[in-house]
This record gives structure tokens, sequence and C-alpha cells, in this order.
């Protein structure tokens, strides 16, 4: 077996065992990428209602592997790390555009009011 059988072996045992295993791998994920537990991200959504922080809305992107819509992803700053709420896939998509500046934002909403 060459190395990259082996490699493309593990990747295959690996999609398997994700796919198997969601709740243990969005605890590896959420610890690894944000240092918080699940039982915390379940707190926060309990809390927000299971909807959006920004838009109030349940997550209407729908995942095309599983069928189901996507979780509410977990917003935080970038520059301190902290966790400030879980956000549906548009607003965390238009806060990164944004790179979570405060002035451009304000200047959208003006824009905005101005049409």
């Amino acid at each position: 077996m060459t190395v990259r059988d082996s490699k493309e072996k593990f990747a295959d045992y690996m999609r398997e065992y994700r796919k198997k295993n969601p709740q243990k791998m969005k605890q590896i994920d959420l610890k690894k990428k944000f240092n918080i537990s699940l039982e915390f991200y379940y707190s926060l959504l309990e809390a927000q209602g299971e909807v959006c922080a920004l838009c109030k809305q349940r997550e209407t992107k729908i995942d095309p592997r599983s069928g189901l819509p996507f979780a509410l992803a977990v917003d935080h700053c970038h520059k301190t790390g902290k966790v400030r709420g879980l956000l549906c896939m548009k607003c965390n998509r238009g806060l990164g555009l944004f790179e979570d500046n405060i002035d451009t934002l304000i200047t959208a909403i003006n824009y905005l009011k101005e049409i």
C-alpha cells in the first residue's frame, strides 16, 4: 500500500466516523476552535431561544449532506477570542464581510436609511 492509498483510506475512515458520531465531532470542533464545550453551546442556543442572536430567525440554510438545517455558528471576537453568541449563516457571513468594523456597519445602516 502506498502512502497516498493509506491517506485516502484514513480520509475515508474519518468521513465515515464523522457521519456516525456527529455530536462527538461537534464537541471536538467546538473545543478546538472556540475552547467551549458542547454543553456551553447548547446553553447559548437555549438562552437565545434557538434563533440567531441578530436576526432572531432559525437557520434556513440546509446542509446538502444531511438534508437538515445547519447549526447556528459560534460568533466570536477575532481579537480576544471571546464568544459573543450564535448566528445564522447569513448574519455570520455579513459580520465577517464587514470585518466586525462598527464604523463601516454604521455607514451601511445610514446608507440603507437614505434609500
